[in-house]
């Protein structure tokens, strides 16, 4: 064989190589996006022979329920409607013939997503994410005014202050430690729609998580991967993260002191976290999307049906106890993202659509739920 010969056939072996090693390589990146966004995912139906629908403004994305009250505060935008606004509701949970009723208020207008309540001195206190002005996002912080009525539960919200900063440059949902303090989820880092479409498809990290000391903004965490909602434990001793996009929900140690996080465990799910609420019992309730291919194509057409699941996690730091107790192909509650619980009654809200759900929960709901759909895995750092 001659010299040229041979390297021909050098190179020719390097070009295989090469080729099967590129090969390889769009193979395992076309498995990690269709693992990212649930592509072919199976939704074994159960749980919702106990719920029914209740009207409500579209867009109820966001609920908390304050115990002492017995009302659930609602957050609802009609995201369908480019550039419409939204507002705050209140429903009655004695009633279960109430349907949600706005909130009279004062302060700017609103189209809200994210909203916290806390409890301090006991005032009630309610921060929710704006995103009705054009110019850039803010956080809205109101004080609870009880009705003047001797026995009545529906008060007003009284303006307090609005924080606005470049540090809100895509929040998604807060968790408030104070009249004035939160922390607040970026849920992209990419301004420009296409670096947007590459967080969720290729799984850029560019989310973060800020928390406001009532002067400042501080960055607590960063790398989030589409962070979304966000939960302060009673105590205050942690802060709960959900990331969308790679399925996890992050445990972080808080500094009460800074506030600054510390990470110490993770929860990883084969489905894509929405909000966390915490219950009186201390459990805590996330709704998750278990295809998000679908939400995305729901977001763009309300015929495409988005499944949505709902687990209730026994939290203890680094262990937990978790199950799915609803999950849903979308025929029932498409696009879902926050479940709310008080005793044996869970309402879940939905991004874009007019109703909630409420939905009665078994007895011993840890133990006697059916096996979920697809049980989720823990791990730890």
């Amino acid at each position: 064989m001659t010299a040229t010969a041979a390297a021909k056939r050098r190179e020719r072996t390097r070009l295989l190589v090469l080729l099967i090693l590129l090969g390889l390589a769009i193979g395992l990146l076309a498995a990690t996006v269709r693992d990212r966004l649930g592509l072919g995912r199976e939704v074994e139906v159960f749980g919702g022979e106990a719920c029914q629908r209740i009207a409500a403004p579209a867009g109820p994305e966001d609920l908390e329920i304050d115990d002492l009250l017995r009302i659930a505060f609602i957050s609802a935008t009609p995201r369908r409607e480019p550039g419409a606004l939204g507002s705050l509701y209140w429903l009655d949970l004695d009633d279960l013939d109430a349907v949600p009723l706005p909130i009279p208020r004062d302060g700017p207008e609103l189209a809200p997503h994210g909203l916290s309540l806390v409890r301090v001195d006991g005032e009630l206190y309610l921060h929710v994410i704006n995103h009705a002005d054009a110019a850039g996002s803010t956080v809205e912080q109101y004080r609870y005014v009880p009705a003047p009525e001797v026995g009545a539960r529906a008060g007003a919200l009284e303006h307090l202050a609005t924080v606005s900063d470049p540090a809100l440059f895509s929040p998604n949902d807060l968790a408030a430690v104070d009249a004035r303090r939160f922390y607040v989820t970026n849920d992209h880092g990419g301004r420009s729609p296409l670096l947007r479409s590459l967080e969720h498809v290729l799984g850029f990290r560019l989310g973060d998580v800020q928390y406001y000391d009532g002067q400042q903004f501080h960055t607590v965490a960063t790398r989030q991967g589409f962070a979304n909602g966000i939960l302060l434990t009673r105590g205050g001793g942690r802060v709960l993260v959900a990331e969308t996009v790679p399925g996890t929900v992050t445990s972080y140690l808080r500094d009460s002191v800074t506030g600054l996080l510390t990470p110490e465990s993770y929860m990883r799910f084969e489905t894509g976290p929405d909000n966390l609420t915490q219950a009186e019992d201390g459990s805590i309730w996330m709704v998750g999307h278990p295809r998000l291919a679908d939400f995305v194509a729901h977001a763009r057409d309300p015929s495409r049906l988005s499944p949505t699941d709902v687990y209730r996690i026994d939290f203890y730091g680094r262990s937990a106890d978790f199950g799915a107790v609803l999950a849903d192909d979308g025929s029932l509650i498409s696009g879902g993202s926050t479940a709310a619980v008080r005793g044996r009654l869970m309402w879940v809200g939905n991004v874009f659509d007019p109703y909630l759900l409420r939905c009665t929960l078994h007895l011993g709901v840890s133990s006697e739920v059916p096996v979920p759909a697809v049980e989720p895995r823990l791990s730890f750092q």
